[in-house]
């Protein structure tokens, strides 16, 4: 059994770890823009915050779509079907050209609910316009995305990362220059880091089409000769795991919005606090969501070979090892949490308010990195419809409700929101496991239905 592990996990890490990096590449672009937009203006990183409170949502949910091609990919890999690759690529690049208008209807109609919030007037228009600057990219994103997950699918990932960190520095580059101007571009602000950001998306699309152009090994699925077009039961497979997907990530982001938005009626010291501990734990976070995409396409892709064998130890291996990687951020968050939080600020007072809150964070890792990988576990086998279920118990009807009542009548305040965070990412990580392991049992039939009902 240690010898088939160590196997598994040399097959895995090579996925595995460019994964990570991709992720934390993506995080590291999102925290450059705050800082930019923080030493351009007060004004400006109000507007880049609100603006990005309203555009993750509309990119978590065609994230968790496009998710779906990766255990596609995978489980014909595993299958040998190289024409059907090529046909699945094909499709996510004309779904995401199909959806691209859908997305960009919804951001330039976003100001809306500025106003129904009743953000100040300057603000509200500052963001508007970042939102705005941001659909000329929309289309780029989402091709983006639709080659990612197929990319993700084939092991593909160090394409992936050297995407993501070679627009890092770019990334810098664009947004100094649109914020500030010069070279023939008039000086924008807060509006220019969303023109910034739409080529940035389209760079990145581009990268990552021309490597799966490009690369020898691809040259057999024959991914741009049209030979049909999708089939409707080809449109319906990616749906019908999609959709449960992003309404799952949807789940989890709103719940921790939800408790944002509740903390800010707390003073300015708890809010900034909740923000700088927030901002670590999502740090750590992409961590165990690297190897769970990985751990996706090695489910998928064992799932594809008709091996149960292989697909538990696969899954098993991948959230084992999410597990051990969420002590060493623990440790990190108990051992030196004033060092983290100091730098992010100087406040004296923030820091010792974030500190407390780390305290929970670290608590929650464990639990966290055990749902994210366990729930990628299950995609890998097409599972997705009982984990969207079981992410709205554990974070509507566990979670929030567990957290407003500790905060509010037990004054617990923003403490009391993360015993709530700790509560349902732990009910999460629990029934999620218990979702794979009774999937993946020998003696049960399941596993051979999973296996072969797509």
């Amino acid at each position: 059994m240690l010898n088939t592990i160590k196997t598994e996990l040399k097959k895995l890490a090579p996925v595995a770890l460019p994964a990570v990096l991709a992720q934390l590449a993506q995080m590291a672009m999102g925290v450059i823009d705050t800082l930019m937009a923080g030493h351009y203006s007060n004004e400006a990183l109000a507007a880049i915050a609100i603006g990005t409170s309203l555009l993750h949502p509309v990119m978590i949910f065609f994230m968790g779509l496009f998710l779906a091609l990766n255990p596609i990919i995978a489980h014909l890999k595993g299958a040998g079907a190289l024409l059907q690759i090529g046909s699945r690529f094909r499709l996510a690049l004309i779904i995401a050209v199909a959806m691209s208008p859908i997305a960009i209807v919804i951001l330039l109609n976003a100001q809306y609910i500025l106003t129904l919030l009743e953000v100040d007037t300057a603000i509200s228009s500052l963001a508007t316009g970042y939102l705005h600057a941001t659909v000329w990219g929309m289309p780029g994103l989402l091709l983006f995305l639709a080659l990612r997950f197929c990319n993700e699918g084939l092991f593909s990932t160090p394409a992936i990362m050297t995407a993501t960190i070679a627009s890092i520095p770019l990334n810098v580059l664009l947004n100094y220059w649109f914020m500030y101007g010069g070279y023939g571009i008039p000086q924008m602000g807060a509006v220019g880091v969303g023109y910034a950001t739409s080529l940035i998306w389209t760079f990145m699309f581009f990268g990552l089409l021309l490597y799966t152009a490009l690369t020898p090994r691809y040259k057999a699925l024959k991914i741009f000769k049209l030979a049909h077009l999708p089939s409707r039961q080809e449109i319906a497979e990616v749906f019908r795991l999609g959709l449960p997907m992003a309404i799952t990530l949807g789940f989890e982001v709103t719940m921790f919005a939800a408790v944002s938005l509740m903390i800010a009626r707390y003073p300015t010291e708890i809010m900034g606090a909740h923000q700088v501990a927030v901002n670590i734990a999502s740090i750590t976070f992409m961590i165990p969501l690297g190897i769970s995409q990985a751990i996706t396409a090695r489910v998928g892709y064992c799932a594809g070979l008709q091996d149960p064998a292989a697909i538990q130890i696969a899954g098993y291996t991948g959230i084992g090892i999410s597990a051990l990687l969420s002590f060493l951020s623990a440790a990190a968050m108990i051992l030196i949490p004033g060092l983290w939080a100091a730098l992010y600020t100087q406040d004296t007072a923030i820091i010792q308010l974030a500190v407390s809150l780390l305290f929970y964070a670290a608590i929650f890792q464990f639990s966290d990195s055990i749902q994210v990988a366990s729930a990628g576990a299950l995609r890998g086998i097409k599972d997705t419809n009982i984990p969207m279920i079981i992410t709205a118990i554990s974070y509507w009807l566990v979670g929030f409700p567990i957290g407003y009542y500790m905060a509010e009548y037990q004054n617990f305040q923003a403490q009391g929101y993360w015993m709530g965070l700790i509560a349902g990412l732990t009910t999460a990580g629990i029934l999620l496991l218990n979702r794979w392991r009774k999937l993946t049992q020998f003696n049960a039939s399941i596993p051979s239905k999973v296996i072969n009902q797509h």
